[in-house]
């Protein structure tokens, strides 16, 4: 085949609506045909995309759009979050301050001064 393929014959072929030989063999050596189907699917990829994309996006972004009330549900969980952590901050100081009490009482401030002990212990 000596003349290089049409445009139509390329669509054609790349669509699998004809099955020549000769397109096959021809395609093969020729440089400038292979260039075409390539532009020829990457544009009908493009376009593809473009109409699928059309037809999506809106449906994506209803899917994907967040809920109205999205913002004040997380501010109130914040809220009640801080809130719970301050309450347990609170009450674990509460019960500290008996138990450094009880630990400041157990403790002998003052060392024994006495000292018959030692100087029994000495003997």
């Amino acid at each position: 085949m000596a003349r290089h393929l049409s445009t139509k014959q390329l669509t054609s072929w790349l669509n699998g609506e004809i099955d020549h030989e000769e397109h096959d063999e021809h395609l093969s050596t020729c440089d400038k045909c292979a260039e075409r189907i390539e532009e020829i699917n990457r544009d009908t990829l493009e376009s593809n995309v473009e109409a699928i994309s059309a037809e999506i996006a809106p449906a994506l972004l209803q899917i994907l759009e967040p809920p109205a009330d999205l913002h004040e549900r997380v501010s109130e969980r914040i809220a009640v979050r801080l809130q719970t952590q301050n309450d347990v901050n609170l009450f674990g100081s509460l019960l500290g301050v008996p138990v450094e009490t009880a630990k400041i009482m157990s403790d002998d401030p003052l060392p024994s001064l006495d000292t018959s002990r030692s100087n029994t212990d000495e003997d």
